[in-house]
């Protein structure tokens, strides 16, 4: 397993540790799903590499909905990314399915672990997990529909990517520079359903597709 530390506790952090840390895979062209702002982008190395950023909302370049499936035809992008995206989505499945479909190569996937342990405080202390839980008094234009451990989350790709033909390259948590500084990168790697805020997987096509 890998542990990858953000270098700030911020967005651009958790980009910047993951970019660091899967460095083989940013060339051709890249479709960054649920872009929002487009910070992966300016996040890129230099290189070879023509960035797409889709989202339902304008900065993106493409504004379309994962859940309504992507408007590409297979294989259309060498990497594929969706970072704090899939638990989003009404049909994770088909979703899961739709970025592989149109990943000529790489595949890469953040999904949060709603298990670890300032979580599991929060509930103890009857406080929400985040905005994007809960029941709110008005309607909220986006929330999550999904909520899992690490350990599911592990269980879930490696299950996807198998029948999607791809396979696990690279997999491990994602954890802030405060968690290394307070427990190290052994217990995080022993414990990851307590101690990893995310599940960070790179998936690789399998030779036979």
């Amino acid at each position: 397993m890998t542990v990858i530390v953000a270098p700030t506790r911020d967005g651009v952090g958790k980009l910047r540790g993951i970019v660091s840390t899967l460095n083989n895979v940013w060339s051709g062209r890249i479709l960054d799903v649920g872009c929002r702002s487009g910070d992966l982008r300016r996040t890129l190395p230099d290189g070879a590499w023509e960035y797409f950023g889709l989202d339902l909302v304008f900065p993106a370049d493409v504004i379309a909905s994962l859940n309504g499936g992507l408007p590409f035809p297979d294989n259309s992008f060498e990497t594929v990314v969706a970072l704090d995206v899939l638990e989003h989505t009404d049909d994770i499945h088909g979703s899961f399915r739709e970025l592989c479909r149109v990943a000529e190569r790489y595949v890469v996937v953040c999904l949060p672990n709603a298990y670890e342990a300032l979580a599991r405080l929060r509930f103890l202390l009857g406080k929400p997990l985040s905005g994007k839980y809960g029941l709110p008094a008005q309607k909220p234009l986006d929330r999550h529909r999904w909520l899992f451990s690490w350990k599911e989350a592990q269980a879930f790709t490696q299950s996807m990517s198998e029948d999607c033909g791809f396979h696990i390259e690279v997999q491990g948590s994602l954890i802030g520079p405060r968690t290394k500084s307070w427990l190290g990168l052994t217990m995080v790697d022993w414990l990851p359903n307590l101690l990893s805020p995310w599940y960070v997987v790179l998936l690789q096509k399998s030779a036979a597709h």
